[in-house]
Order: structure tokens, then sequence, then C-alpha cells
């Protein structure tokens, strides 16, 4: 394997390399919960310290954060710049990289005057795996990887009334010749659960095939994507979970 979901935790373990890998922490979320009556006081913090729990647990080496680091889509405000000191003083020490998600304007600037030195980058490649948000279109160099990782979506299955985090893992399609002259046949795209405590995610459905370009397009196969729980348990198909035409 050259991935491994951490159990019980949205997280994964791109194991060869031993980088830790969490997608859409949406820093600075909880402000917006508080204008509308909503405490949760010490959530960014909360938030660090199960990242480095998780660190530990996996024996990673390194993170990568897979986009949405911070909750604004243009340059922080003071109130969001203090939750990003905060949470990068927690995890300082670490080696950490960021993919850069669609809501990560001006992340670089507020990063160099918080004095930390965090590469940003559009997408990631690292031994056979490729980290990207998940916004847009993989490159070429991507697809040519086995496994492209990406969040975005942050999906979750309803179930008896409730919804629950899952993991999304799919096959790539013919479909993808469309747009790539050549790709890895046998590659697969894992979306990942949002590792903010606070979004659980958006339920599976046909309309959730529409948040990923490669999903939208059927470069990879969303009706036969395999979803497991947060604990790494396959529950089955997205199409048997939600009784897909």
């Amino acid at each position: 394997m050259l991935v491994s979901f951490i159990k019980n935790v949205p997280a994964l373990l791109v194991d060869g390399e031993k980088t830790l890998v969490v997608g859409d922490l949406h820093i600075g979320m909880h402000l917006k919960l508080r204008e509308k009556g909503f405490y949760f006081q010490g959530a960014t913090e909360r938030m660090a310290r199960s990242l480095l729990d998780a660190y530990k647990k996996s024996g990673a080496r390194s993170v990568v954060l897979l986009g949405d680091v911070k909750e604004s889509i243009g340059s922080p405000k003071f109130a969001e710049y203090k939750e990003l000191k905060t949470f990068f003083d927690t995890i300082a020490g670490i080696d950490t990289r960021i993919v850069k998600g669609n809501h990560d304007g001006g992340l670089e600037k507020a990063i160099a005057n918080m004095g930390f030195n965090i590469p940003v980058s559009k997408e990631i490649l690292l031994g056979g795996v490729a980290l990207m948000h998940g916004n847009s279109w993989p490159s070429a160099e991507a697809m040519g990887m086995r496994y492209v990782v990406v969040g975005h979506g942050h999906y979750a299955l309803l179930r008896n009334g409730s919804l629950e985090k899952v993991w999304v893992v799919s096959e790539v399609t013919k479909m993808a010749s469309k747009k790539y002259a050549d790709y890895n046949k046998s590659a697969k795209m894992i979306a990942t659960p949002s590792f903010n405590a606070l979004i659980i995610g958006s339920a599976l459905s046909p309309k959730a095939k529409n948040y990923l370009p490669p999903f939208k397009h059927d470069f990879f196969d969303f009706e036969g994507a395999k979803v497991y729980d947060i604990r790494g348990r396959l529950e089955g198909s997205v199409r048997d979970l939600t009784m897909m035409g």
C-alpha cells in the first residue's frame, strides 16, 4: 500500500514517505458560527492538538495540509489571522507543507508575517501519490501517479438521519483520455473528509458528483466509488448507498 487511513481519524498516511495528510481545516470557521450565537472556544487549538496526536499515532515525519487551511476566501482579517497563528504555533517544529485551496487567498503572506517558512504549492507529488486540493484538474504528472488524493468535497454518508464523515475511493475511467494523452490506467482518486470537527460534510447524492471536476466529467467513477467510514471499514459503493440509478 502506498497510502493508509489512520483509524478513527480523518487523516491518511503516505506510507513510504511517512507523510500525514489532512484536508479542509477551515481555520476560523468557528468565528462565523460565533456570529450566529454558537460558541466553540478553543476550537483552533483543539484541532491543532488533534493533528499532533494523529502525527504521533501514525509515526509520520511530515505533514501536508490539503488546502482550505483557512475559512475566508480572501486575505484573513485580524481575528482569523490570530487563529491561524495559534494553529501554526501549536504545530511548530513539524515539517509542514501546504497545498493551496480555494479558501486560501493571502495565506502565503499571512504565514510569512507570522515568521514561518512553510511552502505553499498547487500540487505535491510524493512517491506515486499526488496531493491536491480538488477544486481544479490534476496535472498530467498527477495523473501518472498511483493515487490522486483530494479534499474540497468533504463527503459524508447519511445514515439513520445523521451524517458521518467518509472516505470516497474511485477508479479512473477511459473518459480521462479526453483530457490526458497518457495517464495511469490503474489510478485511484481518494476524496478525504474534512479534518475540522465542526464540519461533518455534504451527503453523498447525485448532486455531490459535481463537487469535484474529475467526478463531474466522469474521469473517475463516482457511482462505483467505494465508501469507507472513519474507522476504515468498507460501507459499500456510492451507487448502493444512495440508490443512484
